[in-house]
């Protein structure tokens, strides 16, 4: 079989494109119920929509596709929901916007919590905030495994 040197170096690039098929946000509502239209508008979950429309491709995903958009979806909309300010003005938008990290430590007695955010910053050049939500760590784990290359196992 001859390939010209355009599928040459698409093949080898492992780049996957390709027109997915349509997602709504109601096949999001009916698997992830618990992302209300009280909690989170119509709107936003479209938003996240076509911002996994343009990442997960079914191309690559095959038949985990709609898993994947689920769960970059859900990652996403977590994220968007836990920076809301609680309250109103500058004060509240920095306070909610700063990198949360994870509880290190914790007093009861006169109220004291420390944050290691190093878990959420040192590793940008890997999955980054994907490790900050459960569906995250399930988005990066399902993707890692789709994106590896060929295997040969004798």
């Amino acid at each position: 079989m001859h390939m010209n040197a355009a599928t040459l170096i698409m093949e080898a690039s492992n780049i996957r494109d390709g027109t997915n098929p349509p997602y709504t946000i109601a096949d999001f509502r009916a698997i992830m119920p618990a992302f209300t239209e009280t909690i989170v508008a119509d709107a936003l979950v479209q938003h996240f929509i076509n911002m996994a429309d343009a990442v997960v491709k079914e191309a690559r995903w095959h038949e985990m596709w709609s898993e994947g958009m689920r769960l970059f979806i859900a990652h996403n909309l977590t994220l968007y929901l836990s920076a809301q300010p609680v309250g109103e003005g500058l004060p509240a938008l920095l306070s909610a916007s700063g990198t949360q990290g994870i509880a290190s430590s914790k007093t009861v007695g006169a109220v004291s919590v420390s944050y290691d955010v190093a878990a959420a910053t040192s590793d940008l050049t890997g999955w980054a905030n994907w490790k900050e939500t459960p569906y995250g760590t399930q988005f990066a784990t399902l993707a890692r495994m789709i994106g590896k290359g060929g295997m040969y196992v004798r």
